[in-house]
């Protein structure tokens, strides 16, 4: 869809800044993200990957949230909140909306991949 590259880092910048003042997501990145600026250029070029098809980014996202161990299932709701507020906050209506189902289908994905690491084998799933 219609996006710009600087509008992309202007929706992950204005995220991250609320992830750092929420109560419960503050914690969860603080243990594992000590460079905010090399994590947000990290960030704005898997969006510039997934939408622009830049090719920029490096990396496994869906292995690096399951591999963090501290992100729940139960996370991925609040985050999905936070990044619809701030994308709505910082776009168009019509931008937002769609970075916004996108960011559903990626959080959709984690979340099932973070549910099945923390499902014991036999068991039935945790669906939240």
């Amino acid at each position: 869809f219609d996006i710009t590259r600087a509008e992309i880092e202007r929706v992950v910048a204005a995220f991250y800044a609320s992830c750092r003042a929420h109560p419960g997501l503050a914690p969860v990145f603080a243990a594992h993200v000590t460079d905010w600026p090399a994590h947000e250029a990290r960030v704005s070029d898997f969006w510039a990957n997934t939408i622009l098809h830049e090719r920029c980014y490096v990396g496994n996202a869906m292995q690096a949230h399951v591999h963090a161990g501290n992100v729940k299932p139960g996370m991925f709701s609040t985050w999905l909140d936070l990044f619809a507020r701030t994308a709505h906050d910082v776009l168009p209506e019509e931008k937002a909306t769609r970075m916004r189902a996108l960011a559903e289908r990626i959080g959709a994905g984690m979340r099932y991949a973070v549910t099945e690491r923390d499902t014991v084998r036999g068991a039935p799933p945790k669906l939240f």
